[in-house]
């Protein structure tokens, strides 16, 4: 090893949905100097990532600590449109109306007269007094404006006209459709800019308070934060687009699983606290979701990893359902062994009560509560965690109260405590973070409860886990090769039988699978080497898996790419983008070069304000034409699609200055 040589250091942060992940990382190798977790606070993450940033530069050593790179990964958004979280957004729709059944998320909106037509041309002039009107009535009860016009990525000008009348007279955001995407499609073009829109506050607000952490410790490193296809942005440009930040988490844990494991073909699966994701790499890159992310019932055209996410994790709840059938998950609860740092008394509680399933009262804000909800809480935050019949012993007039607190748990008002996958694992001695008496504990008075031996649960809780891992892996195989799955008793069966969790007394399935699996996350190491044997496939736990998704965080590229296409006229060929309007140019041949050079100038201009450096373009065109009836003649072109790619480093490590003090191999 090179002693003299300077270590270029990246700052790797990941909050997930049970914890947020710190790590120090020489970014000339990749590899992890030191790590920490800390317990994700939900009502305020900053807390959780400041604790994991300081967590880890303790462990760090004596040596001077001052990152050249912080790179970000966050569950945010994400979670805030799953949540209904948000800006209020108004709509100005242009050139269409909604179609039935269509939902945009807004309650106020106005389509008015505008947009133009395949070919880039205006339907109908702007009625400049009806936008100035319907700018005035939502103007008061909005943070933000959308303005989506019909067809604007091959002529935006209608979206940059009314953008420039808002401007004028309120110092409000404002929205393009064309700005997101250059992808056809007016319904997900418009949801993915509502959805930018909502989020523009949710992001700026973490994103400024991940500044203020880093100043406070005195770090000026340039801060990143990961798409969710895989690669980076700067703080400026998440805070304009934080919808490109869905799937951040899922799009860290592919990019970790490569870096990690040296491979460059695999399938990348990350066992969270609250879910699991597995993803499909080739050739060394995350496989991308051809149609755009889709979170929860919200179809966007947001490039981003494809992957497939269940609510399975390390905190998924363990419930025992009739004729001693386990159930895990899909809810998250706080695993007992950690529950005890809030509530020193719940292992006695526990004993005592022969129950392990309580609720408490959260600390996040949760917005309006009905009269009887805010009792509940009211009830729980004087009391502390409390059984479902302590509950109903205390709150008697309250009829269907367990209506009310799966209300109060969507809402994030209360949150559930209660025997996990985790505890599990303490219970055995393979994970030992937590209280390991307290998940012993639980375990004996689940046991007791249902009247099975504790190395009988905790074997068929493990088993469970590591057998609806394969379940999934499975269906995500089939669904990349043959599509959406339907999902009927019998091909569970077959599924079942695959995984080997089911036996069929006449005949035998076996599964094979073509590239190994890359286990990452902390419970990872338990789950997972048991299915080398039940899908035929090598396993793989890479050193410092359990911090794969911070690692990610910072370790990706600067990556942006623009659409431009080229149709013929009557007489000419016209360039069409989000970029300009229609350009005219003589003659096929000028027309695909002149459509080159531009794509290949807007991709560097927008990759360079990303934070791009040392930026190289990638080109891909794909062509349709209309085959020619004379043998004679060129066949007709009908259009050509060209995408340029510029790619390049987050910061240029050539040019750093050697920082004094710093530490060096």
């Amino acid at each position: 090893m090179n002693q003299d040589r300077q270590i270029h250091l990246g700052l790797g942060i990941d909050t997930g949905g049970t914890n947020t992940d710190a790590t120090i990382v020489d970014l000339d190798t990749t590899k992890v100097l030191a790590k920490s977790k800390a317990r994700t606070t939900h009502h305020d993450l900053s807390i959780g990532l400041g604790e994991a940033v300081d967590n880890v530069r303790s462990t760090f050593g004596p040596a001077a600590f001052e990152p050249n790179l912080i790179g970000v990964s966050t569950t945010l958004a994400t979670n805030s449109i799953l949540e209904g979280v948000g800006g209020q957004v108004g709509l100005i729709g242009l050139g269409w109306t909604p179609r039935r059944g269509d939902e945009y998320g807004t309650k106020y909106q106005f389509f008015l007269d505008g947009g133009h037509d395949v070919r880039g041309r205006p339907q109908t002039s702007l009625d400049i007094d009806r936008i100035q009107k319907a700018i005035e009535e939502m103007a008061p009860h909005i943070d933000s404006i959308v303005v989506s016009s019909l067809f604007s990525v091959y002529n935006p000008l209608h979206e940059v006209e009314v953008k420039r009348i808002i401007r004028e007279k309120y110092n409000i955001p404002v929205v393009m459709g064309h700005e997101l995407t250059g992808e056809l499609g007016f319904y997900e073009r418009t949801v993915t800019a509502v959805l930018n829109a909502r989020l523009l506050p949710v992001l700026s607000d973490f994103l400024q308070k991940v500044q203020e952490i880093m100043e406070l410790r005195g770090i000026r490193a340039p801060i990143m934060v990961l798409k969710g296809d895989g690669n980076l942005m700067n703080i400026r440009m998440a805070k304009e687009r934080p919808v490109e930040t869905l799937l951040s988490g899922p799009a860290a844990s592919a990019r970790g699983a490569l870096l990690l494991s040296g491979l460059q073909d695999c399938i990348a699966i990350d066992i969270g606290g609250t879910s699991t994701d597995i993803a499909v790499m080739e050739n060394g890159r995350c496989k991308i979701s051809k149609e755009g992310a889709v979170v929860g019932s919200w179809p966007t055209r947001v490039e981003a990893v494809n992957v497939r996410t269940v609510g399975l994790g390390g905190d998924s709840e363990v419930r025992m359902l009739p004729k001693n059938e386990l159930l895990i998950g899909p809810e998250r609860v706080i695993p007992l062994c950690f529950a005890t740092s809030l509530f020193p008394g719940l292992v006695q509680k526990m004993t005592e009560l022969s129950e392990t399933r309580f609720f408490k009262a959260s600390p996040r804000q949760h917005g309006r509560l009905t009269t009887v909800e805010q009792r509940i809480v009211d009830h729980l935050l004087a009391n502390g965690p409390r059984t479902l019949d302590e509950l109903q012993e205390a709150l008697q007039d309250v009829y269907l109260l367990e209506t009310y607190i799966k209300a109060l748990k969507s809402k994030g008002a209360i949150e559930g405590i209660g025997l996990t996958p985790t505890d599990a694992l303490h219970a055995v001695g393979r994970y030992t973070q937590g209280d390991v008496e307290a998940a012993k504990v639980g375990v004996q008075v689940f046991a007791f409860k249902f009247q099975l031996e504790e190395s009988e649960l905790t074997g068929r809780v493990i088993a469970k886990v590591t057998s609806r891992i394969a379940d999934e892996v499975l269906k995500k195989m089939f669904s990349d090769e043959v599509g959406p799955l339907q999902h009927t008793e019998v091909f569970q069966r077959l599924i079942d039988g695959l995984s080997g969790e089911r036996a069929f007394p006449n005949f035998s399935l076996k599964a094979e699978l073509k590239y190994p699996l890359v286990g990452l996350g902390g419970p990872a190491g338990a789950f997972m080497p048991p299915l080398a044997e039940r899908l035929h496939v090598k396993v793989v736990i890479p050193d410092d898996h359990d911090v794969g998704n911070a690692l990610g965080a910072v370790c990706g590229e600067v990556s942006e790419f623009v659409d431009v296409f080229v149709c013929p006229r009557e007489h000419d060929f016209a360039i069409y983008s989000s970029f300009s309007p229609p350009i005219c140019i003589w003659g096929e041949h000028d027309a695909v070069k002149k459509a080159k050079d531009l794509a290949s100038t807007w991709a560097m201009e927008r990759a360079e304000r990303a934070g791009g450096c040392d930026l190289q373009v990638e080109m891909k065109l794909e062509e349709e034409r209309e085959r020619s009836k004379n043998a004679e003649k060129k066949d007709t072109l009908v259009q050509m699609w060209i995408r340029a790619r510029a790619v390049g480093a987050p910061v240029d490590l050539r040019f750093i200055e050697t920082r004094s003090g710093g530490p060096k191999v």
